[in-house]
């Protein structure tokens, strides 16, 4: 079959990376160790290559208004949009991996191929509505990070954080699979926006098996965002990981989860307004859940990870809350928090790489002192975990202030005094992060045991960090911007939802 340019066009940006992955493990098979420091080298150039080759082709089809199309995958604004995100969030992860893996002593090409697999199943996800690729992307991004989870073999954790993460993660595409299957059944079509309309032709929009089957669907995106009830497996996964592939499993599948959510419950199931009507109902009563356990949980936490596998949690109920809005500048908003997101909690991630704490090494006890010795990284701290609070005038506070602001002009006026209360409540942890870094001095066998190890070098690590908190500061000051010619656009010309 010979395919037309438009249609090599919407496949390139997952060739790209995907063909960076086949090829790293080929690599990995000279065990010479008289070259293995290059043969290493050179499966990280690869893969940054890979996913720079694809980051630039989105961004030339962006910069072009292309939206070309394969078939059922739409390489639309909205797309383009997911692309880059995730390619950046990749670039990011692969640079801190460089430091971390070193400073574990497990350095492994695969786990570069898994990413990089993880990268074009997330791509995929959010670039259809057919039911079959859907289900496709999901495995395919989810494998590599159930087994990216259990990388590093030495540590006991890593193999029990990867078999919860797997089997929770088995149970959720079951329902997500059950979901499309109970709406093919009805509509005899596989594509979500034709099965939408003929299920409303044939008078069934509240039919208790449609009923159930997008309420299936609807709990498979719940699992990725981490949202309560179905959020057990995101502390131990967190923790379990090395730092950046925890990182990028927090922003990218959330994130990528948000976006698919979005094309398909207000784009392709637009026309079943009244399957709509219930979903929002019950996406507030867990975004509230959501917002009160994170929030909560985060509190008592003594370990960093966990602390900001919680804080996530947390922050999976502030997008969920402009689902409950449901405008479109709602929806922008939900974008616009994404990338700042991103951006904060990769950086956050990363810290502890730049740091230096590694293993069991990430209390809050580890961070005694380390923002005077670091005082590049201790700002980043500072811009991430203000950001994550809220606080004026970086960017996580007017992602914040986009969705309430929409929850209020749509009458949820409750919904918004909770999510402020909850990020009055979530400035104690994140503030508490601060305090050990800056306020409390190291103990003295921590002294002790940091003077009797080499001294860390973590440049990538920390260029990243760098990277990211200049990304938080430019969305607290160029908000407008990146919403209106960034997130608006790819709604407007992606969904159609804004005309």
């Amino acid at each position: 079959m010979s395919l037309t340019p438009s249609q090599w066009a919407a496949l390139l940006p997952l060739i790209l990376p995907a063909l960076g992955a086949c090829l790293i493990p080929l690599m990995s098979l000279d065990k010479d160790q008289a070259t293995a420091k290059w043969i290493r080298a050179v499966m990280y150039g690869t893969a940054l290559l890979a996913v720079g080759a694809s980051f630039w082709y989105l961004t030339d089809l962006w910069q072009t208004g292309a939206q070309p199309s394969f078939f059922q995958l739409r390489m639309d604004r909205l797309s383009q949009f997911t692309g880059i995100f995730l390619l950046v969030a990749a670039a990011l992860t692969i640079l801190q991996s460089w430091d971390h893996f070193h400073q574990e002593g497990w350095v492994k090409g695969e786990s570069l191929s898994l990413l990089l697999f993880s990268v074009v199943g997330m791509m995929l996800f959010a670039s259809t509505t057919h039911f079959v690729a859907l289900f496709l992307g999901l495995e395919l991004f989810s494998v590599p990070l159930y087994a990216l989870v259990g990388t590093v073999r030495a540590r006991p954790q890593s193999a029990e954080g990867g078999m919860k993460y797997f089997i929770t993660g088995a149970v959720a595409s079951s329902c997500f699979l059950m979901g499309g299957v109970l709406i093919y059944g009805l509509s005899g079509s596989l594509d979500l926006t034709t099965a939408a309309v003929i299920l409303k032709a044939q008078g069934l929009a509240l039919d208790p098996l449609v009923l159930a089957g997008a309420a299936l669907l609807l709990l498979g995106f719940l699992f990725k965002v981490s949202a309560v009830p179905f959020h057990q497996w995101t502390p131990d996964a967190y923790e379990a990981s090395p730092h950046p592939i925890a990182g990028f499993m927090s922003v990218a599948t959330k994130g990528v989860a948000f976006i698919a959510l979005l094309r398909i419950f207000p784009g392709s199931l637009a026309p079943l307004s009244a399957v709509g009507v219930k979903m929002q109902a019950v996406v507030a009563v867990l975004a509230v859940a959501t917002l009160v356990v994170g929030n909560l949980t985060a509190l008592v936490q003594s370990n960093v990870k966990r602390m900001l596998a919680y804080s996530s949690i947390s922050h999976a109920g502030y997008l969920m809350l402009g689902f409950v809005a449901g405008t479109p500048a709602a929806h922008t908003g939900v974008l616009f928090y994404l990338v700042i997101y991103l951006a904060m909690n990769l950086g956050a991630f990363g810290l502890l790489t730049a740091f230096g704490l590694v293993g069991e090494h990430t209390t809050f006890e580890d961070l005694r002192g380390l923002g005077w010795k670091r005082p590049a990284m201790g700002f980043a701290a500072a811009v991430f975990m203000l950001s994550l609070a809220g606080i004026p005038p970086l960017g996580g506070f007017y992602g914040k202030y986009m969705i309430f602001r929409e929850l209020v002009g749509t009458g949820h006026v409750g919904l918004a005094i909770l999510g402020v209360l909850a990020s009055l409540v979530s400035a104690y942890y994140y503030l508490r992060f601060l305090v050990a870094l800056f306020l409390q001095a190291p103990s003295a066998e921590a002294e002790r045991l940091a003077s009797d190890r080499p001294a860390v070098h973590a440049p990538l690590a920390g260029a990243t960090v760098l990277v990211a908190a200049g990304i938080v500061l430019a969305g607290g000051f160029l908000q407008y911007f990146l919403a209106d010619g960034f997130a608006r656009r790819a709604l407007v010309e992606g969904l159609g939802l804004i005309r």
